[in-house]
């Protein structure tokens, strides 16, 4: 007499009821981006001048200044994310964990004390707020974590074009700027994995196809 069978469930409606979520572990993803220039480019006279990455912006109020001798002038540059192989796993709707900032700079004006430094048209710094700025006709490098100098970091994300993959960088106004590298540091939480789970209800499947041969 066959014995009577208790597990009619069938394979597959097991595998589809039992399925175990298990979160990954986050993992913290960085990308960065770097202009570079001269320390000491060749002053022009009429017009802006570019410094290699860095364009340095005729003075508007004295167009006969020279352009390029680090004073009373704006420097302007893009921090370009486009090569960063990180880009695309970067999660830009996650709390920054860092924006650090390193910068070079050659101040050469007395006035270094009220220069600001900062996104074009939106959140900037001054200078004086940062310690270790080298002195007047030195050349120095100086590193920030721009969270801890009122940053968020929605002023920074918002400020990452999608499009180009670019923010729009200043310094104003009285120092020379040969180098720059902004690194952004988020984590990123993957979507829970249900490989365990297809693990676990597949054991469990096994034996119930085991039994069934033992019970026939």
């Amino acid at each position: 007499m066959l014995r009577k069978n208790h597990l009619s469930l069938p394979f597959f409606t097991i595998l589809t009821t039992l399925t175990f979520w298990v979160p990954k572990e986050a993992l913290a993803i960085s990308i960065k981006a770097t202009a570079t220039g001269s320390s000491n480019p060749t002053p022009v006279v009429g017009g802006d001048l570019q410094n290699g990455d860095f364009l340095i912006l005729q003075n508007p109020t004295v167009p006969s200044l020279p352009t390029g001798d680090g004073i009373d002038e704006t420097t302007n540059w893009l921090f370009d994310f486009s090569n960063d192989s990180n880009l695309m796993f970067f999660p830009v709707s996650s709390p920054l964990d860092s924006a650090l900032l390193t910068l070079t700079l050659s101040p050469m004006n007395s006035g270094v004390t009220t220069d600001t430094i900062g996104v074009v048209g939106g959140k900037s710094i001054s200078i004086p707020s940062i310690s270790g700025i080298p002195a007047v006709g030195t050349t120095g490098t100086v590193s920030i974590d721009l969270l801890d100098f009122g940053f968020t970091s929605a002023d920074i994300i918002n400020s990452l074009d999608p499009v180009t993959n670019t923010i729009p960088w200043f310094y104003q106004d009285d120092a020379v700027i040969s180098f720059a590298e902004l690194e952004l540091t988020a984590e990123s939480v993957p979507e829970p994995t249900s490989i365990l789970g297809l693990l676990v209800t597949g054991a469990i499947a096994s034996g119930i196809v085991r039994g069934k041969k033992q019970e026939n």
